[in-house]
């Protein structure tokens, strides 16, 4: 073989050695190539099931507090429009503390349970009689605690409450009931005054009087006291019900079966219907869901996880989520089409409902609003009574 054949050989294998390392080198970089591409992909296929994902939990928690608040919507809007408002035309008597009052007499023997609803016009440094049972037996307001003469062994009650006896503000509505053990005899009763005391007369509001001649247990006082009595001409423990709403020039109407009616003199007048209802809103007495039986109950109750789990919503599958509800009076201006509402300081027939409900992990929140009517029926009616309703 010739030199230069031996050389033209040479150079041969030496290129293909060169080009089989460079191919090899080449095979290596496309598959570190293809890793890249394929680890860069799978991070961006994550991120995107990770933003499916979060919009997925996002519009389950969105309804979740949809329903939530929902629910609580229904559940506010099936109260009472207010405490003193529980029946559409409800009013009370308004006593001037100079000669205002209401004339009843005898009733019966045998009283044991007292309740009314009060508002006082003033409670410092004053005593006010607001109800005489005999002369005697009497029941007053001192210094903002209700008390009572010649009751023996007198349970107290305010706004349902057991023990309770503070009137804690004026212009404010307050349920009082006393129970005693021993029977009363109510021979000569009067409302808003006390013949005899000092001073004789009451400066207020009186609505609502009641007289049981049974004691009524705690129970049912917390449970009836908010509550108009649906028949009252047949329960035969009640002995006098002044419901105090057919607003007659100068009568007030017993609607119990013993038809023992009030005659009212003097500066003792009919309130129209705002009047009778309370400028606080807030709950009266009431610690449970279950127990708020007013719109005015939920003013500024807030709720989170297992705190309504009485709202009667189903399944109570909420936790987690929390909100708030407000209550405000508001007044109905008849000067565009439609009606719109205007904020009010002062009761109205009107209230606005505003229930929020947060979202789980973010500031935002769903929010409905409703307005409450006292027009609408509360449902409490009277189906045997001989005066009417």
């Amino acid at each position: 073989m010739s030199a230069q054949l031996q050389l033209l050989r040479q150079r041969d294998i030496y290129m293909r050695i060169i080009k089989s390392k460079y191919y090899r080198g080449f095979a290596i970089v496309e598959i570190l190539l293809a890793t890249v591409v394929l680890a860069i992909g799978f991070i961006e296929l994550t991120r995107a099931f990770s933003g499916i994902s979060r919009v997925a939990v996002r519009a389950v928690a969105m309804t979740r507090a949809s329903n939530l608040n929902h629910a609580i919507m229904e559940r506010v809007m099936s109260q009472n429009f207010d405490a003193r408002g529980n029946e559409a035309g409800d009013s009370a008597i308004d006593f001037d503390g100079v000669d205002g009052q209401v004339s009843v007499g005898n009733v019966t023997a045998g009283i044991q349970t007292i309740s009314f609803w009060v508002e006082a016009d003033d409670i410092t440094s004053r005593t006010d009689h607001v109800l005489d049972l005999n002369g005697t037996d009497f029941i007053k307001i001192v210094n903002g605690e209700v008390t009572v003469n010649n009751i023996d062994s007198p349970t107290y009650y305010v706004n349902g409450v057991a023990g309770e006896r503070t009137i804690g503000s004026i212009d404010s509505w307050y349920h009082i009931a006393i129970t005693s053990a021993t029977g009363i005899n109510v021979t000569d009763m009067d409302i808003g005054r006390v013949e005899g005391e000092s001073p004789v007369y009451f400066d207020g509001k009186i609505d609502e009087v009641r007289l049981w001649n049974d004691v009524r247990t705690a129970s049912e006082i917390l449970t009836h006291h908010a509550k108009s009595i649906s028949n009252p001409f047949s329960d035969t423990n009640l002995k006098l019900y002044y419901k105090m709403d057919n607003r007659s020039a100068s009568v007030i109407y017993d609607y119990s079966s013993s038809s023992v009616h009030g005659a009212i003199s003097g500066g003792a007048s009919w309130t129209n219907e705002s009047a009778s209802w309370s400028i606080t809103l807030g709950r009266e007495g009431e610690t449970t869901w279950s127990g708020n039986n007013d719109v005015d109950d939920f003013h500024t109750l807030s709720f989170v996880d297992g705190n309504y789990t009485d709202l009667d919503a189903g399944n109570d599958n909420f936790t987690g989520i929390g909100g708030r509800v407000y209550v405000k009076y508001v007044s109905l201006n008849t000067s565009g089409s439609p009606y719109i509402f205007d904020d009010s300081a002062t009761p109205t027939d009107y209230k606005q409902i505003t229930v929020k409900v947060g979202l789980p992990g973010s500031t935002d929140s769903t929010e409905l609003n409703a307005i409450k009517s006292s027009k609408a029926s509360q449902g409490y009616t009277v189906t045997s009574a001989p005066y009417g309703n």
